[in-house]
């Protein structure tokens, strides 16, 4: 049956809904679904495997869920939705949206109830933020619904998986809230619509400017060298320099009294759109051109997700550290499948009073231009659902490869794996293991070389995301002693580790193992035990804070994942909160699993 925009919008905006209140409010009751249905006897077959039923108190109802399929690592996939009806003593069959706000407003009931009046007062905030986001997803898949092309091709560019990204990470309820963006700019300025767009640029009086690089050339220099490939005649005074700004944020600043100010006194001159075009990369403030050298990351007056992105004063000075760091430990000519796009560069101007102006720029290298850019893909695009009817690009890389090697899916999946797992998921244990150093991995920010079909490489982006261990401290500023100015970058590792388990373990590899075995490649059990038992090796073999990391992740009754729904009810800012901490929660490890299939496996052999 063809669905509409709407329809499958609907799908996913409640498909993330659920599973986040699954995970993070009430695990619910769960029953087989032959069992619910001969007790419950409701007026409509299902088709599932199980049935979760929920409990909400604070409204005296009873909701009950099809699940078709249930993972033992990431995302269930719900089916229909019931409501249970006392007065006629029936199972009654629910639309998705008014579900979802029935969820919402249990949240409140219950912050309401625990006396928690400001938290409570939330409420709009998340239904708002629900609604966006769905019609955005809407919008967006009317837009696209016709360009397989793009979507599913066998040697998609770096910039088309960038733009892939219709329904966002499934661990968030409001994946598509964009809240600031007007429905007309998102043609222009949102990747799923593969907008292009010019730079805005401003002329600053150096006396305003800071810039810092790791470069030959300074920040100034290599903002004027780009501009020049598409204006050779464009000079700029000596006094002066050049700042690009995202074109949203240039009408931002606009609005500025500091800025207004600035540029009565000349000290600042509006030049407006210029030079080449830039389309934007998933998170949409990072912006990438395949003939530039470099990427530039902005602040941009949209709220995504969780939080307002703005460029950091702290974020700017961590990755030009974290670059000359990572030059000085070598580590990646140890483990050459693994590597940093670094962010070598910044440039702002700054204003009294004015923390950060607005004028933040991060300079990106850019590993991807021209000729170099095929087969490259986050992982958030491979593991992604597919429009209905098509397969996802997880699903056409096994079943190509199996085709061109014949060999069955099942031992293609596991090879593509493990070469996964030895780019990726080992050498960010081993960098914290011999280094103090994790990095906020999640799928958005890990992306893969896929030239081959199988990973072949590994690269890491985002300044925002280094956790540097106190107990490395001291070596580590031996190799970089102006670590030493960026007290923000360390942490205890009991906070490291909670973070690394959720982006390492729960968004990144498990959303890979879990595509796996929705698609039917390969069981998620399956792909449990080989992990435990790389684990379990891999945890001899390390001599520092790996160690006791892989233990917590082996040996855990839970572990902890970032709540996103309970973020968003509370309206966290993340980037904001102290050590940008969001809300986080516990479930149950789903490697438990694995260890019980491995002491049925024991039990068994000595039985023999």
């Amino acid at each position: 049956m063809h669905q509409s925009a709407k329809q499958i919008a609907e799908n996913a905006t409640f498909q993330a809904f659920i599973n986040s209140y699954l995970k993070e409010v009430n695990c619910g009751h769960w029953m087989k679904r032959h069992e619910w249905m001969q007790e419950q006897q409701p007026g409509i077959t299902l088709a599932g495997e199980s049935v979760v039923e929920i409990e909400h108190p604070g409204q005296s109802a009873k909701f009950a869920f099809e699940v078709i399929y249930r993972s033992l690592t990431g995302r269930h996939v719900i089916g229909c939705s019931f409501k249970y009806c006392s007065q006629r003593m029936e199972w009654i069959p629910q639309d998705r949206l008014p579900m979802m706000i029935a969820l919402t407003t249990e949240l409140h009931l219950m912050a309401k109830s625990n006396g928690c009046h400001e938290l409570a007062s939330h409420f709009d905030e998340l239904v708002l933020r629900l609604i966006e986001s769905y019609q955005t997803i809407a919008s967006y898949i009317e837009a696209r619904m016709h360009d397989e092309n793009s979507f599913y091709p066998e040697e998609s560019t770096f910039i088309e998986a960038e733009q892939s990204l219709l329904f966002g990470h499934w661990l968030h309820p409001t994946p598509k809230s964009r809240q600031g963006m007007a429905g007309w700019q998102h043609p222009s300025y949102a990747p799923e619509l593969k907008g292009r767009f010019q730079l805005h640029y401003f002329q600053i009086d150096r006396e305003l400017v800071t810039e810092v690089s790791n470069n030959m050339k300074s920040a100034s220099e290599t903002i004027l060298h780009s501009l020049n490939k598409s204006m050779p005649h464009l000079t700029v005074p000596q006094k002066s320099c050049l700042i690009p700004v995202h074109p949203l944020q240039a009408q931002w600043l606009l609005q500025q009294d500091y800025v207004k100010e600035a540029m009565e006194n000349n000290m600042i001159m509006n030049l407006g759109p210029l030079g080449a075009c830039y389309s934007a990369t998933s998170s949409i403030r990072t912006v990438y051109n395949p003939e530039e050298e470099w990427m530039f990351k902005f602040s941009v007056p949209i709220k995504i997700t969780n939080s307002l992105r703005t460029n950091r004063l702290h974020e700017l000075r961590a990755g030009n550290a974290m670059s000359k760091l990572m030059e000085q430990l070598r580590f990646t000519e140890n483990y050459p499948a693994f590597r940093m796009i670094d962010d070598p560069a910044y440039i702002t101007a700054t204003f009294p009073g004015e923390k950060e102006s607005g004028f933040e720029v991060i300079i990106r290298s850019n590993p991807f231009p021209e000729g170099k850019d095929k087969g490259i893909s986050t992982i958030a695009a491979l593991v992604q659902d597919p429009l209905p009817g098509e397969r996802s690009r997880l699903k056409l890389t096994i079943e190509r490869l199996a085709l061109l090697e014949r060999r069955m899916l099942a031992d293609v999946s596991m090879d593509w794996f493990g070469k996964y797992w030895k780019c990726s998921i080992e050498p960010l244990i081993r960098l914290y293991d011999e280094h103090g150093i994790a990095l906020e991995a999640h799928q958005q920010n890990s992306v893969l070389d896929l030239t081959s079909g199988y990973p072949e490489a590994y690269y890491y982006r985002d300044n925002q995301g280094y956790y540097l261990s106190n107990s490395y401290r001291e070596a580590l500023c031996g190799h970089l002693p102006s670590l030493e100015k960026c007290p923000e970058l360390f942490y205890e590792d009991v906070l490291i580790q909670e973070r690394f388990t959720y982006y390492l373990f729960m968004n990144q590899l498990f959303s890979v193992i879990c595509r796996f075995g929705q698609e039917g490649l390969i069981s998620e059990d399956r792909l449990l035990a080989w992990c435990y038992d790389k684990l379990s090796r891999l945890e001899k073999e390390m001599n520092g804070e790996g160690k006791p990391f892989i233990r917590h992740i082996l040996h855990s009754e839970k572990l902890s994942y970032k709540a996103n729904l309970l973020t968003r009810f509370h309206d966290v800012d993340e980037l904001m909160a102290k050590n940008e901490q969001a809300v986080y929660t516990y479930i149950p490890n789903p490697f438990n699993h694995a260890k019980e299939e491995e002491k049925y496996a024991e039990a068994a052999s000595a039985a023999v």
